[in-house]
Parts: C-alpha cells; structure tokens; sequence
C-alpha cells in the first residue's frame, strides 16, 4: 500500500499534525509532501490535491482522502486499536475527538497554532472560555482512567488534542496540575518532538498568525 501525506507548514498546520502523528503511531511507511501555506499560487496547488482545496489529504494508492478525521477513521480501520478497546470509552473518545474537530472557534482564532511562539500577555475571554472548558474535560477523562493518557493508552483522541496541548504552551494558558501533566506527555511524546523540530529548523512565516495577540 503507498501512503503519501499532504500536510501544511510544521509550524503553523494543525490539522496537518494530527494524522501525521496517527500514521507515526502505526508505524507504517508513508510520505509527506508540503505545501507552503499563503505564498503565491498556494491556493491552486491546493486545489489540485482536493476539490475541498485543504490540507491534510492521504492519498492511498491514488485514492484521496481529505480530513483529518476521515483520514483517522480510515487509519482506525487498519490498526483498530488506535480507538480505546472499551467500547464506551470508544464512543467517548470518538465524541470528545469530533468535537475538538468542531469547535473551540474562539481557541482557534485566538490562539492558533505556532510551535516558535511563546508569551503569557493576557487573552481574550472568549478564548479561556474554551481553554478553561478543555481543561475541565481533560481532568474529568483522566480522573476516569489510569493514564496518561485521555483513555488510558494512547488514541486518536489524543492526536487531536495535541495541537490544542501546544496553544497552552505557546500561549501561557491557565491549566491545573493534572492537566499541565497531560500536556508535558503530549509534548514529549518521541513523535510530536520529531514534528516540533522540522517546526523549528523551517524558514517559512506567516505573518498575521505571528502577528495574533501579539
């Protein structure tokens, strides 16, 4: 099977991180190809890997698949146990994972995500509305099972919520101590560090994401 991953910028692509680390976790050969981010004829390359003109894209044997979350799906389909076993904390993990894929618009905007950056000035209310809801969450999961992770072992749920892991970083957000140490095991997971340092060795800026609460 060939796998070839469209991704954006290491820096700044969120969404492109999380099935790069899920295709990571099943330790499956596959590719990636990027696709700088708002350079000159960015647009129209991306319209060339999907009609929706977003990344990421897997392409399976010819065969593309937009989304991050279908492509997770597709990936759970190959090696099932990137879903918890337990089939309630499976339909758990499969609600909280579509709702990070949904929502937090605030956290979003507010606090996009930029692996370089670091500050603690102080941030719209809206966006710790999210931040503080996400924390709430967190606790509540990993007070429910053993860790360290949401559903014990590692899931596709926590690949989504690694981007979100790294906003609190870059952007000094309130969290408690079990989340803080939720986060820390995000952050030195060998495959996120993998990614943060092709985050760092690359060139490539985006200006108005830099410039957001700057």
């Amino acid at each position: 099977m060939s796998l070839r991953l469209f991704i954006g910028n290491y820096n700044y692509s969120s969404w492109s991180l999380r099935p790069w680390l899920i295709l990571r976790k099943m330790e499956v050969p596959f590719t990636t190809e990027m696709v700088d981010l708002d350079v000159p004829g960015f647009k129209q390359r991306l319209l060339e890997i999907s009609p929706a003109g977003t990344v990421p894209v897997l392409d399976v044997n010819g065969e593309r698949i937009p989304d991050s979350l279908a492509i997770a799906e597709f990936c759970a389909k190959m090696v099932p146990n990137l879903w918890p076993k337990d089939e309630a904390d499976k339909s758990e993990a499969r609600r909280v994972t579509q709702m990070m894929h949904e929502g937090f618009e605030a956290l979003r905007r507010e606090a996009p995500m930029n692996l370089k950056r670091r500050t603690d000035g102080p941030m719209p209310k809206s966006c710790l509305k999210d931040a503080a809801f996400i924390v709430d969450m967190w606790d509540d999961l990993l007070s429910r099972h053993d860790g360290p992770y949401l559903f014990n072992d590692w899931s596709i749920a926590d690949a989504f919520y690694t981007p979100v892991a790294t906003r609190f970083e870059s952007y000094g957000l309130p969290r408690t101590r079990r989340s803080d140490t939720y986060i820390s095991e995000l952050m030195s997971d060998e495959h996120f560090q993998e990614w943060e340092a092709l985050a760092f060795a690359e060139d490539h800026v985006l200006p108005e994401t830099d410039a957001v609460n700057a």
